[in-house]
């Protein structure tokens, strides 16, 4: 429980920082700031959660700021949880 995270309920990414940036940056679209800066040592941080099915598949983005859409994220997660 590092940084107060429930374990069981979070699922985090670590390690190497210029990877996950990369894969942030890239993959998952989360720095939408990016494109306006381009400063790859800038630290990522987005108000989106981004929901990704056990196959790595995005399966939907999600304002985190906006509680309509953290309804529809769990009304999807619940969903997806059903589909395994």
């Amino acid at each position: 429980m590092e940084k107060g995270a429930i374990d069981e309920k979070w699922h985090l990414i670590t390690g190497d920082r210029d990877h996950i940036y990369n894969i942030a940056r890239t993959s998952y679209f989360a720095d939408g700031d990016f494109n306006e800066t381009k400063n790859e040592s800038e630290f990522i941080h987005t108000e989106n959660f981004i929901l990704v099915d056990a196959k790595g598949r995005i399966r939907g983005i999600y304002n985190g700021t906006l509680g309509v859409d953290i309804l529809r994220l769990k009304r999807h997660i619940e969903i997806l949880k059903k589909e395994f």
